[in-house]
């Protein structure tokens, strides 16, 4: 796990597909699938969706390491295509309906409570709008399970930048799983995990950022977004989006 302040993302070497094709991955974002030989199956996403959904898988990502945010392995897949395209590793043992097996006592849900609360402030950073519940890798762990991050879609730049203010409306996804799941098992968030995610993300200087994002294709972004990105930092409105969330959390409007 990365140290405050610390990049520890994946180096910019492609992985060379095997072979691509179409797959039924429940995603109008995702249809495609490419075996990367011993490296395995990745879950691709392209540009065709969102010119910029790429960036943005690849940067909530390796955020998500950055801040101690349990995440999905990731990669920059080169394409039978003969493009660069962002791959999210297909992990095994996926349980389907977990929030039904947690609700009927089968999973431990506090043995996935911290994971939970980790995944749920890097969201409201990134703006994550559709965190539904199955989207969250949940995979047997030991004798508990364990929740990844994955599927930053409808995330960070794709939702305007500069970002939106900090969401609270339950008719958004994220939202209304964060609701459900409180009804169903009362105050989850572990609020010592959160505001550690938080204290990484306010630790990320300008140089860390640009080091992020110079481990992706450059024709992911343009410059005017890079520049953008860049600004926005460092000019100090991701501390102040990371202020915000804490005192959400403090005040309990963001629990």
């Amino acid at each position: 796990m990365a140290l405050p302040g610390q990049v520890n993302v994946p180096q910019l070497v492609a992985l060379e597909a095997v072979w691509c094709g179409a797959a039924d991955f429940g995603s109008e974002d995702a249809t495609e699938g490419c075996f990367c030989g011993d490296a395995g199956g990745f879950v691709i996403k392209k540009a065709d969706a969102h010119p910029d959904l790429p960036h943005c898988e690849w940067f909530c990502s390796s955020l998500a390491q950055i801040a101690g945010v349990p995440q999905v392995p990731f990669s920059v897949i080169r394409h039978t295509d003969g493009n660069d395209w962002f791959g999210s590793s297909w992990m095994k043992g996926k349980t389907a309906d977990w929030w039904n097996l947690a609700v009927q006592g089968v999973i431990d849900f506090n043995s996935i409570a911290e994971d939970l609360s980790r995944i749920y402030v890097l969201d409201l950073f990134v703006h994550n709008v559709d965190r539904h519940a199955n989207n969250f890798m949940v995979v047997p762990d030991g004798n508990g399970h364990k929740a990844y991050s994955f599927d930053y879609s409808r995330s960070w730049i794709i939702n305007g930048f500069p970002l939106p203010d900090i969401m609270t409306d339950p008719s958004v996804a994220t939202i209304s799983v964060k609701n459900w799941l409180k009804a169903k098992f009362g105050d989850y968030i572990v609020i010592g995990a959160a505001n550690e995610v938080l204290d990484r993300i306010a630790a990320l200087d300008v140089q860390g950022v640009q080091r992020v994002l110079a481990t992706h294709p450059k024709v992911w972004l343009t410059q005017q977004q890079e520049d953008a990105i860049i600004d926005w930092w460092g000019k100090g409105m991701a501390s102040d989006r990371v202020a915000a969330i804490r005192d959400g959390l403090n005040d309990g409007t963001l629990i």
